[in-house]
């Protein structure tokens, strides 16, 4: 059915906006005035391809496909904060934000969420239904705000937590898409020209009578190896690629997975460093919204992307139910260095652990940003120094014959 929003008067100085669904504009109307509303204006919700837009209900299907990030649900959470708290109510800061979502699935979403939340559901249980955008921390947190009437607070909350994550992921890719670009050209120009142009220059060495040097010998084997398995060569990759993933679909494959991630010389601590800054920002943000310990660890541990830290933390979150102090259970955990440890002491000794968390992230974030500094500062000049060996070494290879030639003439 179509989606109208409307201009209603609610008495001779107060008016009111919102969106409904009916079959055509008169149903619309008539649907305001039992409202006890005078219609002023009622128009039709139009997509970007100018077409009524529908209003669904098998939310799994339709965001399965769905192309929204990160950024569009900080995006949202500023936008909501602001609006609630310039005192607009929830329903009407929906419509409002619905009107101008640029992304057609947001809009889709977010009048949702209003059907819901105008049918007697509450703000959580809307952004519990879109559980692909919405994760589990964002959803309790709102849960959490709502029993207790801080949800301007713990809005806010989200904001700053959500900004520090797009920074930071941002930061990352920034510090790698470089190096990336360059390893991809790399393996590409390597595999061109090991697998077509060195073929083809080796046919001026066809009919040469002399021992042709090692250099140049190696180069034509390599490239007709290349030549004629550069298929099966291609075939492997996919294979492998496809073998990560369904290993990674399967809970034991990606624990191996990702013991060998954490064995990678300089990426395996750059990661172990990544886990450990989530874990303490999203805990810091949990307890500081008025989570019990063990109800923050509960949300807090799915978070993590490694499968090893999760298992491990799953132990931790067993004992914190059972009475043990988060200190004394986090010294268990293999990959936890003493410092974090010894301040998470300090935070409960002291009463503010959500404080001390926030700082081991910060300080966390900064280790993994010198780390980045280093590894791309490193691995530009290693690129380009071993594809100038390479360039070298078939130049090489293709000028031997020639001066081999020119000393057979002196």
């Amino acid at each position: 059915m179509p989606t109208y929003t409307y201009l209603a008067m609610k008495n001779a100085s107060e008016s009111v906006e919102g969106i409904l669904v009916a079959n055509d504009e008169k149903t619309a109307s008539d649907q305001i005035v039992r409202m006890g509303l005078t219609p002023i204006r009622v128009v039709p919700l139009l997509a970007k391809e100018n077409k009524p837009v529908q209003m669904f209900f098998s939310v799994q299907k339709t965001l399965s496909r769905q192309n929204l990030t990160r950024s569009d649900l900080a995006l949202f959470t500023r936008q909501i904060r602001s609006l609630m708290r310039a005192r607009v109510d929830l329903l009407k800061a929906l419509s409002i934000l619905a009107g101008q979502a640029d992304k057609q699935k947001l809009k889709k979403l977010l009048l949702d969420m209003h059907t819901l939340v105008k049918n007697g559901a509450s703000f959580s249980d809307s952004l519990a239904r879109h559980s692909r955008f919405f994760p589990a921390v964002y959803v309790d947190l709102i849960r959490s705000a709502e029993a207790s009437g801080r949800l301007e607070d713990v809005l806010e909350e989200l904001d700053n937590f959500l900004t520090k994550e797009e920074e930071f992921r941002t930061h990352v890719y920034t510090a790698l898409a470089y190096p990336l670009f360059i390893v991809i050209v790399g393996i590409c120009v390597v595999f061109v020209l090991f697998s077509y142009v060195i073929p083809q220059l080796s046919s001026l060495f066809a009919d040469f009578e002399n021992k042709l040097p090692l250099p140049t010998q190696i180069m034509i084997a390599v490239g007709s190896f290349f030549q004629a398995w550069w298929g099966v060569l291609l075939a492997g990759i996919g294979l492998l690629i496809f073998w990560v993933i369904q290993m990674s679909n399967n809970p034991k494959g990606r624990v191996r997975l990702d013991w060998i991630r954490l064995r990678i010389p300089i990426l395996g601590p750059l990661e172990m460093k990544q886990s450990l800054l989530r874990f303490c920002r999203t805990l810091s943000l949990l307890i500081k919204s008025g989570l019990p310990i063990y109800q923050a660890l509960q949300i807090s541990v799915p978070t993590l992307e490694n499968a090893i830290f999760v298992r491990e933390l799953e132990i931790v979150k067993r004992e914190v139910i059972e009475g043990v102090s988060l200190a004394s259970s986090i010294k268990k955990v293999s990959f936890f260095p003493v410092y974090v440890t010894q301040m998470i002491a300090v935070g409960e000794e002291g009463g503010r652990l959500d404080s001390v968390l926030d700082e081991v992230a910060n300080f966390y974030a900064q280790e993994v940003s010198a780390t980045l500094k280093i590894i791309t500062s490193l691995l530009e000049p290693a690129i380009i120094l071993v594809l100038g060996i390479i360039l070298g070494g078939v130049v090489l290879a293709m000028l031997l014959p020639i001066f081999q030639i020119n000393m057979l003439v002196q």
